[in-house]
C-alpha cells in the first residue's frame, strides 16, 4: 500500500474514525445502562469473553500455519498473568462505576490517565517530563475537576447525588490506576523483544477472563457491585442470568431488549475503531492524530446530549464545557511538550556510526547515559522506539502502537514488531510516558484495553 493517501481519502478516514469513536463511547455507556447494576459484573466478563472469541478467529488460523514466532510461544507466561491481573482490576473498577457514572463524565475522567501514567512512570522508572508536559497534565486534572463539580450534584439542583453514584464515579476514576501500572509493566516486560501484537492481546485476554471470574468475591464488598454488597452466590447466579439475558432466551426478562446487539456491537465497534486508528497513524502525520484526538473528546462528550440518545440523553452543566476547554488545552500542551522533547532527542554519536557493531550493541549504546549532557537524557535514535500496548477491557482507553511509518497498532491486526528497534518509528499510547516523554499518546477508547479495545492515553 502507498505510504500516502489523497486529501479526500484522509478526510474520509478522519470522519470515519470520529464517527466510529463516538459510537464506541456511546455504546459503552448505553450497554452498561441497559444491562444495569445487576449485570454489570457479567458485562465486564462478557466483554473479555467476546475478545477471546474475536481474537481467536483472527489468531488461530495463523497459529495453525506456524506464523507465530517460536520465541514468542516460549515467552514466560507470568508476564501475561501480571498484565491480565492489572487489566482485570482496571476493567472491574470501571465496570462497577460505569452504570451510575454519566457518560460524558466517563469521557472526561478517562483523560486523567495521562497524569496518572506520568506519576507511575516517574516513581517506577524515574522518567522525567518537560515543563509543558507537566503543565498540560495539571490542566487535564484541573479540567476534570471543573467538569466533575456539578456532576456531584443532582442536575444542578444543589442536591447531592446518592452515595452509590458518588462511589461509582470514584471507582471509575480509580480504574485508571491499575491501567497505568499495566501500561508501564508492558513497556518494561517486552522491551528488547520482537512480538506479535495479536498473540499478546489474545494471551492477556484469556488470562484476564480467568482473573475476572476469580474476582467474584469482591462483589460482596459494600459499595462495589451494589451499595450494600452482593453475596457471592447472587453474583454467580447473575452470571448465569446475564448469559441468558445476552442471548435473549425465553423468561430471561431481556426478550424486548437489544442486549445481544449492544454487547456484541460494542466489541465490534472497538475492533473497527482500532483498525481505522491503525490506518490513520500509518498514513497521516502526528499533527493529524493530535487534531483528531482533541476533536473526539468534545464530540463524544456532547453527543450524550443529542436527541438521538432518547432515554439515555444527559444534561451537561455549563461548567462541564469550561472543563472540556481546559482539558483540550492541557492535552494540546502535553502534545506540544512531547513533540519538543522528541525533536530534542540526541542523534547517534558519530564514533558509534563509524564502528561496525551489531544492532543489539547499538541499541544498548543508544540507551546509555552521557553525563556530559546537562539534561542527562538517555541517548536515543532520532526516531522514537516503538512499544507494545495491551488491551484493557471495561473502560474506554485503550492501547496500541502509534507509528508514523506504519508499524503495528494495538491488538487490531496480526503482525510481528520489534519493540526496541530504532528503525521503527513508533510510539505506544502509554509507552509515550515511559521513555523520557518523547512519544505521543494516541486517543483511544477505554474498553479493557486492548485493542482489542485499544485505549490510548488520550481516552474517549
Amino acid at each position: 500500500m502507498s505510504a500516502t493517501i489523497s486529501s479526500v481519502k484522509l478526510a474520509s478516514l478522519v470522519f470515519a474514525l470520529l464517527t466510529v469513536g463516538m459510537a464506541n463511547t456511546l455504546s459503552y455507556k448505553v450497554c452498561y445502562a441497559v444491562y444495569g447494576e445487576k449485570y454489570a459484573y457479567f458485562v465486564s466478563n462478557g466483554i473479555n469473553a467476546l475478545y477471546v472469541v474475536f481474537g481467536g478467529c483472527i489468531l488461530y488460523p495463523r497459529y495453525c500455519k506456524n506464523e507465530i514466532p517460536k520465541e514468542l510461544l516460549n515467552q514466560p507466561q507470568y508476564k501475561f498473568v501480571v498484565m491480565a491481573l492489572l487489566d482485570a482490576f482496571g476493567t472491574f473498577f470501571s465496570a462497577m462505576g460505569s452504570v451510575h457514572t454519566p457518560g460524558y463524565l466517563q469521557t472526561i475522567l478517562n483523560q486523567t490517565l495521562i497524569p496518572i501514567l506520568m506519576l507511575v512512570s516517574f516513581f517506577a522508572l524515574g522518567t522525567r517530563f518537560s515543563i509543558s508536559q507537566v503543565t498540560g497534565a495539571t490542566l487535564i486534572v484541573s479540567g476534570a475537576l471543573i467538569s466533575s463539580f456539578d456532576s456531584l450534584l443532582d442536575s444542578g439542583s444543589s442536591q447531592p447525588l446518592p452515595l452509590g453514584s458518588k462511589i461509582s464515579i470514584f471507582f471509575y476514576l480509580v480504574s485508571n490506576i491499575p491501567y497505568a501500572f499495566s501500561a508501564v509493566y508492558k513497556e518494561v516486560a517486552f522491551k528488547n523483544q520482537k512480538t506479535d501484537v495479536m498473540y499478546l492481546t489474545q494471551q492477556v485476554s484469556i488470562y484476564q477472563l480467568i482473573v475476572g471470574l476469580c474476582m467474584m468475591p469482591l462483589t460482596s464488598i459494600p459499595g462495589v457491585a451494589s451499595q450494600n454488597g452482593m453475596p457471592v452466590t447472587e453474583a454467580a447466579q447473575d452470571l448465569v442470568d446475564g448469559t441468558r439475558c445476552y442471548f435473549q432466551l425465553p423468561h430471561s426478562g431481556c426478550g424486548n431488549l437489544p442486549t445481544f446487539a449492544l454487547l456484541t456491537g460494542y466489541c465490534l465497534l472497538n475492533f473497527i475503531y482500532n483498525t481505522l486508528g491503525l490506518f490513520l497513524t500509518k498514513y497521516a502525520s502526528s499533527t493529524v492524530n493530535a487534531i483528531t484526538s482533541s476533536l473526539l473528546l468534545p464530540i463524544s462528550a456532547v453527543a450524550f446530549t443529542a436527541p438521538w440518545m432518547g432515554q439515555f440523553r444527559e444534561n451537561i452543566a455549563v461548567s462541564t464545557y469550561y472543563g472540556l476547554v481546559v482539558i483540550i488545552l492541557g492535552f494540546l500542551l502535553y502534545q506540544y511538550g512531547s513533540k519538543s522533547t522528541a525533536s530534542d532527542v540526541l542523534e547517534t554519536p558519530k564514533p558509534y556510526k563509524k564502528q561496525n557493531i551489531s544492532g543489539e550493541e547499538m541499541n544498548s549504546l543508544l540507551r546509555g547515559t552521557q553525563k556530559k549532557f546537562k539534561a542527562k537524557r538517555a541517548m536515543r535514535s532520532p526516531k522514537p522506539v516503538a512499544s507494545f500496548q495491551e488491551r484493557m477491557v471495561g473502560i474506554n482507553i485503550r492501547h496500541g502502537m502509534k507509528t508514523e511509518k506504519g508499524a503495528a497498532y494495538g491488538g487490531c491486526v496480526g503482525g510481528t514488531i520489534d519493540l526496541d528497534t530504532p528503525e521503527v518509528g513508533g510510539a505506544g499510547a502509554y509507552g509515550s510516558l515511559v521513555e523520557t516523554g518523547s512519544k505521543k499518546p494516541w486517543p483511544g477508547m477505554r474498553t479493557s484495553t486492548s485493542f482489542s479495545g485499544l485505549d490510548m492515553a488520550f481516552s474517549i
